[in-house]
């Protein structure tokens, strides 16, 4: 089977910050990226990649194994990037050739011809397809994430979904003395992985899920739905709440409540975070925390992509892109969203709406040196002995000159 995995180029900036610099298929919710949760679904399949302009070179020196902006596109089906496939919701669209897939009005995959898919490509994967009197069109309902703040919703579902890809009952690491598992048919935990004594998993409200290498300090308490990825250290006395994915490489301490850490990010110390989305490479100074409920109980507005969007939830938190960093008791409102690239210091609330590549001291903006972020970035990839490659560094660049100043 061929498999087409598309963004919406016009939508997918509706998932920033954190779309800003991956596609939108290698974003997390619950326990894989979109990308990943295809793959397990159909393993032997030949997946094609089709993403924005900016993140072609970038996608090609990350999925070398995929093809890439193919061109001519190849014959297979279509699947929009940002749904959480099942089996068989892929199935049916295989079977109903000449078709379009909806959910609530927006395309969410495509079985059509060689011709139609050159053109939609061209369109940017656009709606516009929908005016094609050929192709019948067909409702699917799906789990399809228009805004971070739908995958944050949704995660907790998501992640009791996945967890039928684990042996849930199976622990295949070291448990300290004293270690509490409540429900623990509900509980994975991988090869390499250390529990240390008096850490509580309680895994009533759904399971929890802990992959390999990765160790749990003492008298930490995790609640399920969790997942915690490979290469993970959670530091004593965490209080990990359901409703929360936590990507691979990460270090946590303090409260976290329904978040998604996209991986590789610190927030080592005490302090709150939740309904957040973290990004890769995001560092959280000590005290650091975040509101997700406002005092008036009302629903939160974020600004995304330039537009200040209702959230229609009365919980909404932070949303921090790749490379930013906050300082010790840094206070963030509801609905904050921090660019790419920040550092975020200083008394008070900084601003809802936070560029890339902006220092905010004391709640006013200015623009982020780049050679100055360029130097702590590469630093910071070096202490895990990884580097900056040329592909993101021509990715920032872009990002960089088309910050607003």
């Amino acid at each position: 089977m061929i498999i087409n995995v598309f963004e919406n180029y016009k939508e997918a900036l509706n998932l920033g910050p954190i779309s800003l610099t991956r596609p939108v298929f290698n974003l997390r919710c619950g326990a894989f990226t979109y990308l990943e949760r295809i793959q397990n679904i159909f393993p032997e399949s030949e997946i094609n990649l089709f993403v924005r302009n900016e993140l072609s070179e970038l996608t090609r020196s990350k999925f070398d194994d995929f093809g890439v902006n193919t061109e001519p596109l190849s014959k297979g089906i279509w699947l929009l990037a940002s749904v959480v496939w099942e089996k068989s919701m892929i199935e049916k669209i295989v079977d109903l050739h000449q078709s379009l897939y909806l959910c609530g009005g927006k395309i969410i995959g495509a079985n059509i011809s060689e011709e139609d898919s050159n053109q939609w490509a061209k369109d940017g994967f656009d709606d516009s397809i929908l005016t094609n009197e050929n192709l019948k069109q067909v409702e699917l309902p799906a789990k399809s994430m228009t805004y971070l703040w739908d995958c944050i919703n949704e995660n907790e579902h998501i992640i009791k979904m996945d967890s039928a890809q684990f042996g849930l009952g199976q622990v295949h690491s070291e448990r300290g003395e004293a270690v509490y598992m409540d429900c623990k048919e509900n509980i994975y935990i991988g090869s390499n992985t250390v529990i240390q004594s008096g850490v509580v998993l309680d895994a009533n409200a759904g399971p929890i899920i802990i992959k390999d290498n990765t160790t749990v300090m003492a008298c930490s308490y995790l609640e399920g739905p969790l997942v915690i990825d490979n290469d993970c250290l959670i530091k004593a006395g965490s209080k990990i709440y359901g409703g929360t994915s936590i990507g691979p490489g990460c270090k946590i301490g303090g409260e976290v409540t329904e978040s998604i850490f996209q991986g590789r990010s610190n927030k080592q110390h005490d302090g709150f975070i939740g309904h957040a989305y973290m990004g890769e490479w995001v560092n959280l100074g000590a005290g650091t925390n975040n509101s997700d409920l406002k005092n008036n109980y009302t629903t939160v507005t974020v600004n995304v992509n330039g537009n200040v969007i209702d959230s229609g939830s009365l919980f909404a938190g932070l949303f921090m892109g790749d490379h930013s960093k906050s300082g010790i008791n840094t206070m963030f409102n509801t609905g904050t969203s921090i660019g790419v690239g920040c550092n975020v210091v200083g008394a008070g609330f900084p601003p809802k709406n936070v560029p890339s590549f902006s220092w905010v001291v004391n709640g006013k903006i200015r623009n982020y040196d780049y050679k100055k972020f360029l130097k702590t970035a590469r630093i910071v990839k070096e202490r895990r002995n990884l580097s900056i490659s040329p592909e993101e560094k021509y990715l920032f660049q872009a990002i960089f000159n088309g910050t607003d100043s």
